[in-house]
């Protein structure tokens, strides 16, 4: 949750990158709501995946899961305005999780 709350804190930065954000989780809507609300002060949409059809089609469902349930990877993606993966990052631990500083550099880096 650290790093979408950094990432709302600097909704105004990705802006002026002309840079959407948005956040992709297996769990509910009503789940996400709360955290779009409390967590991202609505910076930002978190989109709810219940079945990880998209997080499948990108590869990043946990080949162990949660018991019987799905979970995702953590994983923070560029994509370009043409929809193709320009730099990902999957994080091994939270620990490992980029921080909102080294993605807006990623961003405003040439070769991104």
């Amino acid at each position: 949750m650290h790093q979408l709350r950094e990432f709302a804190q600097h909704a105004s930065e990705f802006e002026r990158l002309s840079t959407r954000v948005a956040g992709i989780s297996v769990d509910d809507q009503g789940h996400n709501r709360t955290v779009w609300e409390r967590v991202t002060n609505r910076q930002f949409s978190i989109l709810s995946d219940p079945g990880a059809k998209v997080i499948r089609e990108y590869g990043l469902l946990h080949p162990a899961g949660k018991g019987d349930q799905d979970i995702a990877i953590r994983t923070t993606l560029l994509i370009d305005e043409n929809g193709v993966e320009r730099w990902r990052r999957v994080s091994s631990s939270t620990i490992d999780i980029p921080k909102c500083a080294d993605i807006l550099a990623r961003i405003r880096s040439p070769g991104r």
